[in-house]
């Protein structure tokens, strides 16, 4: 027993320093661990504050870009308010080459195809009425069908941003049906006839000044002057075939002209709404007076003047330019034409009863661009008033150098 209690006094002191060995141990284990997280701490911090200051950097180059630009920018419009800044799109220049002028392209050559379609009836009563119900005399029931093609070509010539030529070149086929009821008093008899004809229509001449481009406040505003020529057949002294019944009259050839020289001015403007664009114009004509060997359809030469009435017309649409290269449009015309004077040789002109007329029609239209250089645009419109045609199809294909 004495000889175990010697035993562990003499161990003590050895396991006492195998303890403080290990925890020395640890302790330096902890102490590299905390040196390491600081050294860690220290970087992280110095790679913050770098990235602080590139942020900073680069927020002080995009400013001085930014104002660098706006300089810039304020300078081109300054020296050129009249333009905008942002580029149309195809569809958008499209639409406007059809309703109003484009200043950006050389040379535009511009083919269409068009047709119209008239129908009208008249009916005449030449008699009295007898006893209040039974009408006693001659009854007429006149009906006309025409149908009028047109080809053209108008070919545009830009001299600068400003001014801008315009020839048209237009071949007209015409084809009118003629027929009549109340042959010999009867409602059963009936007669018809037909005549076409067909050639050169009046060529015109156009100068067109843009008197203001569009910017963000005021629309894109041109102004036109036009001068049609008589370059077509004119529709005076032509001869008239009477039916063996007399009771149907149809002229021997049809007109592609009026024979008349025609001035007209007037302004067209269009603003940009996007993704709506807003268009319209006004214009006035007059018609030169002019002096024809035979200005009656009776046998014989019968000299005289004539002077077509002035007309005004106005137009109002909205379009809308689906995509890039797409359009759609919507508008309404009105003309109205005020009576036309006829005067014989040696005689006062005098106004022709009836010569006075009022077209105003309703139409729809689209605009696709095929390629860079080539569009194709397609219009219908419907008659709202008697006198304008029923309805009128027409395409034209574009093409700008």
């Amino acid at each position: 027993m004495k000889q175990s209690t010697l035993l562990l006094i003499a161990l003590t002191p050895l396991t006492c320093w195998g303890a403080t060995a290990e925890e020395e141990a640890l302790q330096q284990q902890l102490d590299q661990l905390r040196q390491q997280l600081i050294q860690q701490n220290q970087a992280l911090h110095q790679l913050q504050a770098r990235l602080e200051a590139v942020k900073a950097a680069g927020a002080t180059t995009a400013t001085a870009a930014g104002a660098g630009a706006g300089a810039a920018a304020a300078a081109t419009t300054q020296s050129d308010p009249a333009r905008r800044a942002p580029e149309v799109g195809r569809s958008t220049e499209d639409l406007m080459l059809e309703q109003h002028n484009v200043f950006d392209r050389a040379l535009t050559l511009d083919f269409g195809l068009s047709y119209q379609h008239y129908n009208r009836k008249d009916l005449a009563l030449r008699g009295f009425l007898a006893l209040d119900a039974i009408f006693l005399g001659e009854i007429n029931l006149d009906r006309i069908r025409s149908d009028q093609w047109t080809a053209d070509l108008v070919t545009r010539y830009t001299l600068n941003d400003r001014w801008q030529l315009e020839l048209a070149i237009p071949y007209m086929y015409r084809s009118t049906n003629y027929q009549s009821t109340g042959k010999e008093n009867s409602s059963r008899e009936f007669e018809e006839q037909s005549v076409s004809d067909g050639g050169l229509g009046d060529m015109s001449l156009a100068v067109y000044y843009r008197v203001m481009a569009e910017t963000e406040d005021w629309p894109d505003l041109v102004w036109n002057v036009r001068a049609k020529a008589p370059t077509g057949k004119d529709p005076y002294g032509i001869e008239i075939e009477t039916s063996d019944s007399g009771n149907l009259m149809t002229p021997k050839e049809l007109a592609t002209g009026n024979g008349l020289w025609q001035l007209s001015t007037g302004f067209s403007l269009v603003k940009t709404l996007d993704p709506a664009i807003l268009f319209a114009n006004l214009n006035y004509g007059h018609s030169l007076k002019q002096d024809f060997d035979d200005v009656s359809y009776q046998p014989g030469d019968q000299p005289g003047s004539i002077q077509l009435g002035d007309w005004y017309e106005y137009g109002l649409g909205v379009a809308f330019a689906l995509n890039e290269r797409f359009s759609l449009s919507f508008n309404i015309n009105q003309r109205i034409t005020l009576e036309s004077e006829q005067g014989a040789e040696g005689f006062d002109m005098e106004k022709v009863t009836g010569s006075d007329a009022n077209a105003a029609s309703f139409g729809m239209g689209s605009t696709w661009a095929v390629t860079d250089n080539l569009s194709m645009a397609v219009n219908w419109s419907a008659g709202l008033t008697t006198d304008a045609p029923d309805y009128n199809i027409g395409i034209r294909f574009p093409y700008r150098f």
